[in-house]
């Protein structure tokens, strides 16, 4: 299995419009950051994890010219809001838990006749797990509670396991509420937007770290980034705390 980071940054991306702070004046191409993705291959089947407002820019800049599913999240515009890029992909198979079906449909309103109409090949469902070449793909419930929000916004990760790696996939959440699916993990991808949880629905790096030495997983990688801190500034800071790493568009790992 195959994973690259087709981006790693929060809402905004990096740098972000009209904004002159260091971050999105740095010169290093780590600091660049599109909205975070993530695709997966597990031998011949290739798996998109979210499709936000830069999918068309980022299926381009890699060279992606075909996948059989997507896999969203949650219905937060920052990571559904290229979904008209999926149109062009023949025989997809679109999938999320359905309390995020919903609330897709709801956003998307007429976009979904637009979709059966344009791409008839298409299918969206509620997600089942599978196995796709011995690996296991499976959901993980987690609490994403927004400061302007009463309750909290339906939100999944995604973990895929066989017998020689487990990996989860946690873009975005304020708490996890399936932490016993997330044992033995060898790379845990964690939500790490904002240096500090400011109760703005992310868990952060400073509380992400507490989840590292929590689930012990073999590794883990922050992704969706924001621009308060450079990628330097926090790749030194997280290497302190153990096999840490901060994500970068681009970055691809092999299992």
């Amino acid at each position: 299995m195959k994973i690259k980071f087709l981006g790693t940054g929060s809402a905004h991306g990096i740098p972000i419009w009209n904004c002159d702070c260091a971050v999105c004046q740095s010169p290093n191409p780590k600091d660049k950051r599109l909205r975070s993705s993530l695709f997966v291959e597990i031998d011949d089947v290739k798996i998109l994890l979210d499709f936000g407002p830069d999918c068309r820019t980022q299926l381009m800049k890699y060279g992606i010219k075909s996948f059989q599913y997507a896999f969203l999240t949650h219905a937060h515009r920052d990571h559904m809001n290229g979904n008209i890029e999926l149109g062009k992909q023949q025989n997809l198979i679109l999938e999320m838990p359905k309390p995020v079906l919903k609330e897709f449909y709801a956003i998307l309103r007429s976009g979904k006749y637009w979709f059966e109409k344009r791409n008839p090949t298409m299918i969206i469902q509620e997600f089942k797990p599978r196995t796709l070449h011995n690996v296991k793909i499976d959901t993980v419930k987690l609490e994403h509670q927004k400061d302007y929000q009463k309750t909290p916004f339906p939100c999944y990760g995604y973990i895929f396991e066989s017998n020689e790696f487990k990996m989860a996939y946690l873009s975005d959440y304020s708490a996890i509420l399936e932490e016993e699916k997330l044992k033995n993990l060898d790379l845990l991808i964690s939500d790490g937007d904002g240096f500090e949880n400011s109760g703005h629905g992310h868990i952060g790096i400073q509380d992400g770290i507490k989840i590292f030495q929590k689930l012990a997983p073999k590794k883990m990688l922050f992704t969706h980034i924001k621009h308060t801190k450079s990628h330097d500034f926090l790749t030194k800071y997280v290497k302190q705390f153990g096999n840490i790493e901060i994500a970068y568009d681009g970055m691809e790992l092999t299992f």
